[in-house]
């Protein structure tokens, strides 16, 4: 996906250039009337219900791991960021409010603040070598960052749009998400008329990573349930 990874840094950088990027990828392996089941975890998570929103005629199944139905979430973030700084003591109040939901003045501005950030996305102890190595592996790049929380784009509402959507739905969140928190999740299950909500204890916004096997084993069984 264009600016992300190794995908060139070619915009625009906006939620329907990438919703449409997603469609043009379902084309590509699947061809015009194929249809795909779309995952998406946290800001992936905020695409994905765009795209389903879209496209549902494409979509067997949606499956959303701690994301959130609108920009809304960023008040409970910030008070969960301040229940828990002693998790983080390299993080800031302002590294949230004025980078992550703002905007950075470069990349390695971006990459500092996630690596500060790190202890703060799972309820296991913290490996902060692993977490270097990780950070220091990760692409962070502030211009695509930038543009996706302008002002023209940053303000998503997805919670009228889901309530049109028919298609069989996996919620799953980490109990503790801090960034995303349950809140986020039930009200997107609430919202859905076709899904499921699992909660996950003992686990923050890095559910798939720390529960890993209990989660791949819960999207098996849903999507073999699911008619």
């Amino acid at each position: 996906m264009r600016g992300h990874g190794e995908s060139s840094v070619t915009g625009p950088f906006t939620f329907q250039q990438l919703t449409d990027d997603i469609d043009a990828l379902r084309r590509h392996f699947v061809g015009n009337d194929g249809k795909v089941i779309i995952l998406g975890g946290s800001f992936g998570g905020f695409l994905a219900q765009q795209y389903v929103i879209q496209y549902s005629e494409h979509v067997d199944y949606l499956i959303l791991r701690g994301t959130a139905p609108s920009w809304h979430h960023e008040a409970g973030a910030l008070e969960r960021l301040e229940e828990r700084l002693w998790k983080a003591p390299l993080a800031s109040k302002e590294m949230l409010v004025n980078g992550v939901f703002d905007k950075f003045q470069n990349d390695d501005e971006f990459r500092l603040v996630m690596f500060a950030l790190g202890p703060l996305y799972a309820e296991s102890a913290y490996n902060a070598n692993a977490g270097l190595q990780k950070n220091l592996k990760t692409k962070f790049r502030a211009q695509v960052h930038n543009d996706l929380y302008s002002q023209d784009e940053k303000y998503f509402d997805y919670r009228e749009g889901l309530k049109t959507v028919s298609v069989p739905a996996l919620v799953l969140v980490g109990e503790k998400d801090w960034i995303c928190p349950l809140e986020e999740s039930k009200l997107i299950a609430q919202t859905l008329p076709k899904s499921r909500l699992l909660v996950v204890k003992d686990a923050n916004h890095s559910v798939h990573l720390e529960q890993n096997k209990f989660v791949l084993y819960n999207i098996r069984d849903f999507l073999k349930s699911e008619p």
